[in-house]
């Protein structure tokens, strides 16, 4: 396992070079404008916790990486309760037809995004071996590692301001994406120790390459948006 985990730690600083990163670090501009990106979450952050429930936990397990899979999961499969709870604190949570927010979230605006859990839920089905689906967590884990970062230090610096909590986008969720599977103790450890056969490797390759193109897609597509709607991203949900 030593080696994919090494492929990803590779894909993490390629992924780390994208251009909503780099505009994220930038302190000229407001930190709020920053996040504005927020909406085009949505499909990724709400259907994230499906993902868990439905792709990745298998129960009851039958081996170690499935119970370590499965304690994942649950502490995963939660988290858009904080981001609707940030919407509200960024004051993107406003009143609107039910059917222009959902015109918004099925517009081109968000195609890619809305294809994340979907394109990760078709290669954990494709691929039922738990390795691999630990690969693919693992992958998951990598790029959120990165983007939460970001995300971390700009909603700590609107804090300052605001004098608000971001649950979602802030610190308390960053702590928690350590870039690995979490919910068992030398978990970093066991993975590495993992070894892996050379169809698993080879596999396991292919499927860090396929989760990082995935993200990549949608980290580009949210820099789009920004780039469109930087002054007035509102108007993207008029």
């Amino acid at each position: 396992m030593k080696e994919v985990l090494a492929l990803i730690e590779e894909k993490k600083h390629e992924f780390a070079q994208l251009q909503l990163f780099k505009f994220m670090q930038d302190k000229s501009i407001d930190p709020k404008q920053r996040l504005a990106f927020a909406p085009c979450v949505a499909p990724f952050a709400m259907g994230f916790a499906d993902l868990n429930k439905y792709a990745l936990r298998k129960e009851p397990a039958t081996n170690k990486i499935e119970e370590i899979i499965n304690l994942h999961t649950y502490e995963d499969d939660n988290h858009w309760e904080w981001f609707l709870e940030d919407l509200k604190t960024l004051g993107i949570d406003r009143e609107m037809p039910f059917s222009d927010a959902l015109r918004f979230m099925w517009s081109d605006e968000t195609s890619k995004t809305r294809q994340v859990c979907t394109r990760l839920a078709a290669l954990c089905i494709a691929h039922t071996d738990p390795v691999l689906k630990l690969v693919v967590i693992e992958a998951i884990e990598a790029t959120g590692n990165v983007a939460l970062f970001w995300t971390s230090e700009v909603a700590q610096e609107l804090g300052k301001t605001s004098k608000q909590r971001y649950r979602y986008f802030g610190r308390s969720h960053y702590v928690v994406e350590t870039g690995h599977a979490t919910g068992t103790e030398d978990i970093e450890a066991f993975i590495k120790s993992i070894e892996l056969t050379q169809e698993e490797r080879e596999k396991a390759f292919e499927l860090v390459e396929q989760v990082f193109e995935v993200f990549t897609d949608a980290v580009r597509e949210m820099m789009v948006y920004l780039e469109k709607y930087r002054f007035e991203p509102s108007l993207a949900l008029a």
